[in-house]
């Protein structure tokens, strides 16, 4: 038995538990994708060596796994990154060495009316001849005695009053061509071979006071003309 008076020595507890150490691959790997923001060619080796830290931690039961894989990811991230500069100034590079002189590239097929300046068709007289445009109000002049798409034969001022409608005021204008084209052609539209056509004003224009229905003859199945089809009986 210990002598009276003595206890457990006094100041002492229990011994602390051994920490593990942090993987020093690991802090490098951190230090190296930090400091491949600014240096682009530090990322490849922040892959490397978080690749090898996460290697180490594992089998040497480790810290830094956290430290591992943030370097490895800003390592991968500025790899693509900077690839991705490359592949942009190089490709600017091919672009800048191709020749702007376009003069020796074959152009695109153009039609001889495409240097034409158009109209608007209510700007023709009845006789003139014309090739449609892109915008279906808009027309090239052509002389008759060429290849043209149609011929003008008629411009009709149609009766005054309120705007019937669109479908009304169809109705009436190709009534009103209908009409005209026996009298220009010299035989009725029902029994020609050519295909009449016309325009008619929608309600702003009738508004402001345009009243015109335009009549315009084209070739059969949409062939060109040559030479006018007044009084051809065609």
């Amino acid at each position: 038995m210990p002598p009276q008076g003595y206890g457990y020595p006094g100041g002492y507890g229990y011994p602390g538990m051994l920490q593990p150490r942090t993987n020093g691959l690991a802090i490098a790997a951190l230090a190296t994708g930090l400091g491949g923001i600014l240096f682009g060619l530090a990322g490849p080796v922040a892959v490397a060596l978080g690749i090898a830290a996460l290697v180490q931690i594992r089998r040497r039961q480790e810290r830094g796994t956290a430290q591992a894989v943030i370097g490895l990811v800003l390592g991968s991230l500025e790899v693509i990154f900077y690839t991705g500069l490359l592949v942009l100034a190089l490709t600017s590079g091919w672009s800048a060495d191709e020749p702007d002189d376009q003069s020796s590239r074959p152009g695109p097929a153009t039609s001889p009316s495409s240097s034409v300046p158009t109209i608007y068709i209510d700007d023709l007289v009845v006789g003139e001849c014309f090739d449609t445009a892109e915008d279906e109000s808009e027309v090239s002049r052509m002389p008759c005695s060429e290849l043209h798409d149609g011929e003008m034969f008629a411009r009709i001022t149609l009766p005054d009053g309120a705007y019937p409608g669109d479908r009304k005021m169809e109705d009436t204008a190709e009534s009103a061509c209908a009409k005209a084209f026996r009298p220009y052609v010299g035989i009725s539209a029902d029994k020609s071979v050519l295909e009449p056509g016309f325009w008619y004003p929608d309600e702003d224009y009738w508004e402001r006071g345009n009243h015109l229905a335009l009549c315009a003859a084209y070739g059969p199945d949409a062939d060109q003309l040559e030479g006018s089809v007044k009084g051809t009986k065609r």
